[in-house]
């Protein structure tokens, strides 16, 4: 790594002063480290334990040429870094937990106002659909016991009993919105006898 230098900081190109990057120095009588490049003429400085950004023209530097004070110097800034990064994903899952809630909130906001008619379906549906949030879907189950009988021509009882536990079975083609994935049933209790 090499030292970098207050010449080399308000000389350097811009791609060339980011190889040197980040470098331990001093300003003043304290040690601090010259993080990283944010424009053309500004670096980010970790000094006196706060990270700060400062123009190349105005920050004074020296290079650190003991290697214990410039590893000790970069140690200290890693370990604040650290801390500054734990506490930014912190913040970023409550911000995010925080905007969950709330965009959580208008869609139920949104789907109260459908339920109590001041919102058309067509409306509701595009306005979750614009904002990407989960579609409204209601859902019913409906549960049902059938019972009949039938009778069937000239047959022996354990036909038609075959017959009846193959084919017996409700037909629902004749419902709106039937999700037929969902459609369970069980035949049981078939009693052949003679009519």
């Amino acid at each position: 790594m090499s030292e970098l230098t207050l010449e080399m900081l308000r000389s350097l190109a811009p791609q060339d002063l980011a190889t040197h990057l980040p470098a331990p120095v001093y300003t003043g009588e304290r040690a601090g480290v010259v993080l990283r490049l944010v424009d053309t003429d500004l670096i980010e400085f970790y000094f006196a334990g706060r990270i700060t950004t400062y123009s190349t023209q105005v920050l004074q530097i020296r290079p650190i040429t003991d290697p214990a004070v410039r590893e000790a110097t970069l140690r200290e800034a890693i370990e604040a870094l650290a801390i500054c990064r734990k506490v930014a994903i912190e913040k970023h899952a409550e911000q995010h937990r925080s905007h969950e809630l709330v965009m959580d909130a208008i869609r139920q906001y949104a789907v109260d106002r459908h339920e109590e008619g001041d919102i058309c379906r067509d409306g509701l549906d595009d306005f979750l659909a614009n904002f990407g949030l989960a579609s409204y879907v209601t859902r019913v189950r409906v549960e049902y016991t059938i019972t009949g009988s039938y009778e069937v021509d000239p047959s022996t009882e354990a036909a038609a009993e075959e017959d009846a536990l193959k084919y017996v079975q409700p037909d629902l083609s004749g419902l709106d919105d039937v999700d037929g994935d969902t459609s369970t049933y069980e035949v049981s209790g078939i009693q052949v006898s003679e009519a």
